[in-house]
């Protein structure tokens, strides 16, 4: 009966005899991958084919977390400091308005600069090769 069983059970099989997520296997046919929802039997696979499974790296979920920067926003006053959580792609005026909100300076005219940089706020932490730590600084 295996040969109509579909990959699914060899992908959840795999991963639990791994300890990693079912969407990280990634089963390989040759140079084709093969869809959990296939069986042997539509790919007409014989006893010798070979099927490689191949562990992803991590999956979309773990890098969407690794993706995230905790930046620093740093006004004048010692005390006008926020640690804020961003993506690498998300644009910098999310960081802006979540600081100004934050302070109660919604409205008000800021400025913030990345290494002496005036940033108009479309810049993406990305661009700017951004990394976790990373300081900005708010003039009002």
């Amino acid at each position: 009966g295996r040969k109509s069983e579909p990959f699914q059970s060899v992908v959840d099989h795999m991963a639990s005899h791994l300890g990693v997520s079912p969407s990280r296997i990634l089963l390989l046919f040759g140079e084709t991958e093969l869809s959990p929802a296939a069986t042997p039997r539509t790919l007409k696979l014989g006893v010798a084919d070979i099927i490689d499974c191949v562990v992803l790296a991590s999956s979309s979920e773990d890098a969407e977390v690794s993706q995230q920067l905790r930046l620093r926003v740093q006004g004048k006053e010692k005390h006008q400091m926020l640690e804020i959580s961003l993506s690498q792609d998300s644009p910098l005026k999310t960081l802006m308005s979540h600081y100004a909100e934050a302070m109660g300076l919604s409205g008000h005219k800021l400025s913030f600069f990345f290494d002496g940089t005036k940033l108009s706020g479309k810049e993406l932490p990305a661009d700017l090769g951004m990394e976790s730590g990373d300081v900005i600084e708010v003039w009002a």
